[in-house]
């Protein structure tokens, strides 16, 4: 830095006297400048000002004399700063990070220093001053440049380094509640508050397809699709989430509280980053009862994908009875006998899967088969002959929906047998 008490003879001019000369006593000048921002400038809370008290204030101040001191130079040798000459600025940026405080508040606090002080160095200039003061103009911007990048380099530095410490924490918390151990301690340690009822959800994301006009490496797309994920259900929670996410899925600890429309939108939300059909099942629970629901919540995801389900949210009461059926026993193979005589006619049992699906609507079956209305009529009054229930009748419609479940889970079991 160079001192400042001696007028250096090719610096900046305004009305004859060195462009500085105003700044010179930069400590009180700053007091004065922070003083006036506080009270004419700045929206309430939104300046470090607000957020420690005096400690604060003091810091406003020394950041802001420290911008007079590199306006000074400037101006006095017509060069902008060096790397190690804003610095100090790049410290109280971090720091400013990690209370909280908005970037662009932390911005404010560094450019208003320096426009203020611009303002007083060209409050007298005259027509003659012109060439100097396009010429002071030109330092001033890269004056700014030097400050922003300082201040907003180590700000993002010091706000990626907090949200690794958070998410590294949430997954530690999440792997804790998973495996059913005391959280109060790593509470304690980690400062993420816990509650008494979480809602488990459980996700299941369809395999990354890679795009073979793509040049990047399967590997990096699947971390990319997982953090763009994790960022979104960031989002959706304010804050770090606790939540064990990889590219084809995971788990997620929500708040008990959220509504069914905010679930969902979560559920959208991770479909849209994923770029994929996402679905999820969710088990509601107390605290101390997340490991079972945990398992609850893997156990409708493995449901919904054996019954061809389509993707979305999905809730215990949604597929009560197919739940029930997926206990192996003698009750699930009795039930998916009760197809035995439609074994001969794949068209049949494809016309009531169909059918079921269109909410027993015969026109959309008709239209999705590509058959007549009356072919439908006819296959599902040969379903009945044959099994001695009747799909258009509600008794008759339980069983061979339960049938139809049974039947899938059976397959599948049998497929993973052999």
């Amino acid at each position: 830095m160079v001192d400042h008490n001696s007028v250096s003879g090719f610096g900046i001019k305004v009305a004859g006297q060195p462009a500085s000369q105003p700044l010179r006593d930069f400590r009180s000048l700053a007091r004065h400048l922070v003083s006036l921002y506080a009270t004419e400038v700045a929206p309430p809370g939104s300046v470090p000002v607000s957020v420690e008290g005096k400690q604060s204030e003091s810091d406003v101040t020394e950041v802001t004399a420290h911008c007079l001191r590199l306006g000074i130079q400037m101006l006095d040798t017509r060069t902008t700063p060096s790397e190690e000459e804003v610095d100090p600025l790049r410290t109280f940026a971090g720091q400013w990070a990690r209370e909280g405080v908005p970037l662009k508040s932390v911005l404010r606090v560094y450019h208003e220093g320096i426009r203020r002080g611009w303002d007083m160095v060209v409050s007298k200039a005259r027509a003659e001053d012109l060439a100097d003061v396009v010429a002071g103009s030109i330092l001033l911007l890269g004056l700014v440049e030097s400050v922003t990048v300082a201040a907003t380099s180590s700000y993002v530095a010091e706000v990626e380094a907090l949200t690794s410490e958070r998410n590294s924490a949430a997954q530690t918390m999440v792997t804790t509640l998973l495996n059913g151990r005391n959280p109060v301690s790593l509470s304690r340690e980690s400062g993420i508050k816990l509650v008494e009822n979480y809602v488990v959800m459980g996700l299941s994301v369809p395999p990354y397809r890679e795009d073979a006009s793509s040049q990047m490496p399967e590997s990096v797309a699947v971390r990319r699709r997982t953090r763009r994920m994790q960022a979104a259900v960031s989002d959706a929670c304010g804050g770090a989430p606790l939540a064990l996410l990889g590219g084809e899925g995971g788990t997620v600890l929500l708040d008990g509280s959220l509504s069914e429309e905010e679930l969902r939108n979560i559920v959208c939300r991770l479909s849209e980053a994923a770029e994929a059909d996402v679905t999820a099942a969710v088990a509601p629970t107390r605290i101390d009862r997340i490991p079972s629901a945990a398992d609850e919540a893997q156990e409708l995801l493995s449901l919904v994908r054996h019954l061809g389900r389509p993707a979305g949210l999905y809730r215990m009461e949604d597929l009560a009875l197919e739940f029930q059926i997926t206990r192996q026993g003698s009750g699930r193979t009795h039930l998916a006998s009760l197809l035995t005589p439609l074994y001969g006619s794949p068209e049949l049992i494809e016309t009531l899967d169909v059918h079921i699906g269109n909410d027993l609507n015969r026109q959309r079956t008709a239209r999705q088969l590509h058959v007549h209305a009356n072919t439908v009529d006819y296959r599902l009054k040969r379903v009945a002959q044959l099994t001695g229930f009747d799909p258009t009748r509600p008794s008759g419609l339980r069983q061979i929906q339960a049938a139809l479940t049974a039947r899938r889970l059976e397959g599948a079991r049998h497929r993973q047998q052999s």
